[in-house]
C-alpha cells in the first residue's frame, strides 16, 4: 500500500495500526506491506493499542451508530463492548490496560455535550469518569491526567480564536 488516506495512527513498540479505506491496517514501523485487520461493512476508526500491545480498541460502525469494539492486536474476531445508540469515540486505555476510555454524548442533555466513560476490556457496563466534559485523555506518570476539551475536527477551526476554541 503506497497510496491512501491514512488516519488515526496508534503505536506500540514496533507496531503501527492505522485507518485506511474505513478499515484497520497493521504494519511494522520500519515499513513494508500492511495487513488488513478489519473488513466489515461499517467504518473502523480511532484505534488505540493497549498498554501491553495485545489488544486494539476502536470505534466501529457495524450496526448503525458508532460503538466501542475490541480485537486481538494480531487480528481475529472483533467484539462489541458498548450498546449506547449514541456517538462513542475511543480515546485511550486505562494505564492498567483493563478498560477502554471513550468519549460519548450518551446520557447528555445536548448531543454536542461529550463526556468520558470507561468500559472493561472483557465487557460490562460503561461507567462515567469524573472529569466533566472532555473528548480526549492522556495518562501520565504519578496518576497525572491530561484532558482535551473542544478538540473535535481541527480542520473546521482554522484561524478561529473565539470562546469555543479547543483547549
Amino acid at each position: 500500500m503506497t497510496q491512501g488516506y491514512f488516519r488515526f495512527p496508534t503505536l506500540h513498540g514496533d507496531s503501527l495500526v492505522f485507518t485506511c479505506e474505513d478499515d484497520l491496517w497493521r504494519v511494522g514501523v520500519e515499513g513494508g506491506v500492511p495487513s488488513r485487520l478489519t473488513a466489515g461493512s461499517g467504518a473502523s476508526t480511532h484505534a488505540v493499542l493497549s498498554p501491553d500491545g495485545r489488544w486494539i480498541a476502536f470505534t466501529g460502525r457495524e450496526e448503525g451508530g458508532t460503538e466501542v469494539y475490541v480485537m486481538p492486536a494480531g487480528g481475529g474476531p472483533i467484539r462489541r463492548l458498548t450498546f449506547l445508540g449514541a456517538t462513542a469515540l475511543v480515546a485511550a486505555w486505562t494505564p492498567d490496560g483493563e478498560a477502554i476510555v471513550f468519549a460519548t454524548n450518551a446520557r447528555q442533555p445536548l448531543s454536542r455535550d461529550v463526556v468520558l466513560f470507561s468500559v472493561p476490556r472483557d465487557g460490562g457496563e460503561p461507567k462515567p469518569l469524573p472529569w466533566g466534559p472532555a473528548m480526549h485523555v492522556a495518562y501520565g506518570p504519578g496518576g497525572a491526567v491530561v484532558l482535551g476539551r473542544n478538540t473535535t475536527d481541527p480542520a473546521r477551526w482554522k484561524r478561529y480564536r473565539g470562546g469555543t476554541a479547543g483547549d
